[in-house]
């Protein structure tokens, strides 16, 4: 028996936030979605300091049907200042990308995570399909279906 969609979205953040996962899940609308900022660093090397903030969203929007459709989005941003040729330089970047899509990362670095405040040697590991499957495990458990081949 499939429960129903307004039951879903009702308890969704309830049942999905948890303290020991890194993610935050909210509610908007028919959509379920689960925001992950897994990187937010300040490198340091003698040339350069960078700072990175990668994020990642994975949005499930349910129909009236029981079944759910998916969505991933990703965010980098890059700023950096420092040294080149001799002269003093400012830069910075932003990709973004919205699809599908599966993606595992493990970085290491020198610097300052912004999250904690550690200085040091900081380890940033993500994957999207710990998100997935937290999110898709509960709506099967609760009688709903992926829609479509792509979903």
């Amino acid at each position: 028996m499939t429960t129903d969609k307004q039951s879903m979205l009702a308890y969704a953040a309830e049942m999905l936030n948890r303290p020991d996962i890194p993610w935050v899940v909210s509610v908007e609308g028919d959509s379920i979605i689960a925001r992950w900022k897994w990187m937010d660093t300040t490198f340091f090397s003698a040339q350069e300091v960078n700072d990175d903030v990668r994020e990642y969203s994975f949005t499930v929007t349910l129909d009236d049907k029981g079944k759910w459709h998916e969505l991933d989005r990703t965010e980098e941003k890059t700023k950096d200042i420092g040294m080149e040729g001799g002269k003093l330089h400012l830069g910075g970047s932003t990709q973004k990308f919205a699809g599908k899509m599966n993606q595992k990362s493990f970085s290491v670095s020198i610097g300052r995570n912004n999250d904690t405040g550690n200085i040091g040697v900081n380890v940033f590991k993500f994957d999207t399909t710990q998100v997935k499957d937290e999110i898709r495990g509960w709506l099967e458990a609760n009688g709903w279906k992926k829609a479509g081949l792509f979903g």
